[in-house]
């Protein structure tokens, strides 16, 4: 398939993956909502409710990162023009992604780390959470792969940006 074919298809597919990403954090905010109005009406401790509530945070905070993520890919492949596909707008939004991508990771890694050390110290708070988080898919994703797409998403916008030059210098030479 030729360029001009693959584009609007993977236009469509940033376009759902976008929406859903959306849902499903708008879903995670209301179920975030209850369970803390449940644990805060069933007088749960407050150190028991504040280490749920910065659980919770941090894995909405990734997931409205995953929602300006996917806004950003569905920007740059809304706007990228084939007949000149090297722009400045276009690297600057690759460059947006690389630090969309790399904030998540830091993200996922914090709240990774922070719900192992629950788990260790408060295993009440990891009782309620675990639970809750494994339900959400998983949770914080820390496997690397995040900040591997961060590097190469980067060194494309550079790539891009250094196509941007050349062709400002090659319209410039007569």
């Amino acid at each position: 398939m030729k360029t001009e074919q693959i584009l609007p298809i993977l236009r469509v597919g940033a376009w759902v993956v976008y929406i859903g990403a959306i849902v499903r954090t708008v879903v995670v905010a209301v179920s975030f909502a209850v369970h803390i109005y449940e644990q805060a009406k069933g007088g749960s401790e407050s150190g028991t409710l504040l280490a749920s509530l910065l659980l919770m945070s941090l894995l909405m905070a990734s997931m409205i990162l995953y929602v300006e993520l996917w806004q950003q890919v569905k920007d740059v492949l809304t706007n990228i023009n084939l007949g000149t596909p090297f722009t400045m707008e276009t690297a600057r939004r690759l460059v947006g992604i690389s630090y969309s991508l790399l904030g998540l990771w830091i993200i996922a890694f914090i709240g990774k780390n922070y719900l192992h050390y629950i788990q260790k110290r408060m295993p009440e708070v990891a009782d309620l959470t675990t639970g809750y988080i494994a339900d959400l898919g998983g949770g914080f994703d820390v496997n690397g792969i995040l900040l591997l797409n961060a590097g190469i998403v980067y060194i494309i916008a550079q790539v891009f940006r250094r196509g941007v030059e050349l062709q400002q210098e090659n319209e410039l030479t007569i």
